[in-house]
């Protein structure tokens, strides 16, 4: 079974301890195995998830310990960059810092209440995302929004390549003027830096969407690909600039 699922169960990971005493026709103890600490992962069906939460509440264990494969890994990683919060989704006028390859352009949408709900909405719970393309995991339930601190895998189709990208949620903006989520990357990521997806409106009732981005060079086998990775990022930019305007129309 890999991470992503595709056999459609869920994964978890369950530490346990095996041991075991080998006794002889005497009674003699002769031999003696333990290995604590032991990692299984293994795909549970729906009811299945729901006996396993059972059995261990009833067994006087924590049922919540039981954790998503995908969780485990995301939260065994740290953020891939220093400047974390460096695209100050909150601030209308920006100024990126120093060392970065910076990127910054505002679109306009149309106009409306009707507009500001569903965009706003759009950009709190990775919709720029999803209509540009990528697959968001764990999917957020209908009606919630993304909050600080939460970690996801992003999937991105290029060609024939899937790649999986480790973010984290590292703001958020919500009031009657501007909705904003910016997220950064985490080790393992293709590129180190952080990107925020901001959506206001002015006093006439004009909304705009705002794209803004740091980017730096991936750690390891990424490092060779960043020429590559630069073209495919320009690519979903124009995406992501598209991506709410079918809601103006």
């Amino acid at each position: 079974m890999d991470e992503a699922g595709n056999d459609g169960g869920v994964h978890a990971l369950a530490p346990f301890s095996i041991g075991s005493t080998g006794i002889s026709s005497c009674g003699e103890h002769i031999w003696d195995a333990n290995d604590t600490g032991t990692n299984v992962a293994f795909a549970l069906t729906p009811a299945e998830e729901l006996a396993v939460r059972s059995a261990i509440t009833a067994a006087g264990g924590v049922a919540n310990g039981l954790k998503f494969l995908a969780e485990h890994h995301l939260n065994q990683r740290d953020p891939g960059y220093s400047v974390v919060g460096g695209t100050a989704p909150g601030a209308e006028r920006w100024q990126p810092p120093d060392g970065w390859r910076a990127y910054e352009r505002t679109v306009r949408l149309g106009s409306g209440t009707d507009l500001w709900n569903t965009a706003s909405t759009a950009a709190l719970s990775w919709g720029i995302k999803t209509r540009s393309g990528f697959t968001v995991d764990p999917p957020l339930e209908e009606g919630r929004v993304a909050r600080q601190g939460e970690r996801y895998w992003l999937l991105a189709r290029i060609g024939p390549i899937h790649v999986r990208e480790p973010v984290e949620v590292v703001a958020t903006v919500t009031s009657s003027r501007r909705a904003a989520l910016a997220y950064g990357t985490l080790t393992g990521h293709p590129v180190s830096g952080e990107e925020a997806f901001i959506v206001s409106r002015d006093d006439d009732g004009n909304v705009s969407l705002t794209l803004r981005s740091l980017t730096r060079a991936g750690r390891g086998p990424w490092r060779a690909l960043f020429p590559v990775i630069l073209i495919a990022q320009r690519i979903y930019r124009r995406r992501y600039l598209r991506a709410l305007r079918r809601d103006s129309q």
